[in-house]
């Protein structure tokens, strides 16, 4: 891709019209479009500039990059920094996501500890509750809107980039194997006590605190693992992802609402 090109992708990426971006580069709709159009180029202070408001580098910005794509080929291009910025946003909603699911298990702590006080076991379980809310909406703040389309369109890399983040997700997928693999197992271990405990097979005990404990901590350690290895599998096998059949569906309603 040129510089015109780049400077078209990463404005809508950041969702910038002509004039907002112009605006805050301190010069016109018209010096814009020219650049994007590849009828002019930006002086040094401009380039800058530009650096700073799509969080890229100036060599980024003015090295031809060939593209890992056959020129007939459809979809949506993704640099290296869309691409890092979407794996990191997508951690912090997993986190979120991971905490929130993590601190409605410990819920059932206080039910446990104050079986004698049924004020502290309502109050210890709100506490709970409530953090597990303020954790999901945070994770609600977390999503972006601009990451969206990585899930709507088949993707277009950089050979490079693809080439790197392949090798990055064999590292991430090991790791979250030996994270989700021990989560799943205290997941179901505890919830498995928790049903014979309900059904009177096994009695209510003190250590059941620690059961909930178990169950949450391996709640949380399978939705990280999980959810980011969905990251990077969205862009690693984009071709797998892309091919589903609920993907060609979606595509084709949107498309359909599009030409309405």
């Amino acid at each position: 891709m040129n510089l015109g090109e780049k400077i078209l992708k990463l404005r809508k990426e950041k969702g910038l019209s002509q004039e907002a971006l112009a605006e805050q580069l301190g010069t016109t709709r018209q010096a814009v479009s020219k650049w994007e159009n590849n009828q002019g180029c930006p002086e040094t202070e401009k380039l800058l500039q530009l650096s700073n408001v799509f969080e890229v580098s100036v060599d980024f910005l003015l090295k031809d990059e060939k593209v890992r794509a056959e020129s007939d080929e459809k979809g949506y291009y993704v640099s290296r920094e869309f691409a890092r910025g979407y794996i990191s946003n997508g951690k912090k909603e997993n986190l979120c996501v991971g905490l929130c699911f993590m601190f409605w298990a410990f819920g059932g702590i206080p039910y446990v500890m104050f079986s004698g006080s049924r004020t502290w076991q309502l109050l210890g379980t709100a506490v709970c509750v409530i953090s597990g809310i303020i954790a999901m909406i945070a994770g609600m703040f977390m999503e972006q809107y601009k990451y969206k389309v990585l899930k709507k369109e088949p993707l277009i890399f950089d050979y490079d980039v693809l080439k790197d983040l392949s090798e990055e997700y064999r590292s991430v997928e090991k790791k979250c194997r030996l994270i989700a693999v021990p989560g799943l197992t205290l997941f179901i271990t505890g919830l498995l006590v928790i049903v014979f405990t309900g059904n009177g097979i096994i009695p209510w005990s003190d250590y059941h605190s620690l059961v909930f404990l178990g169950f949450g901590v391996g709640l949380f350690g399978f939705v990280y693992s999980a959810g980011t290895m969905e990251i990077y599998e969205l862009l690693v096998k984009n071709e797998q992802y892309s091919s589903r059949l609920m993907f060609k569906l979606r595509k084709k309603a949107r498309d359909r609402i599009d030409r309405i």
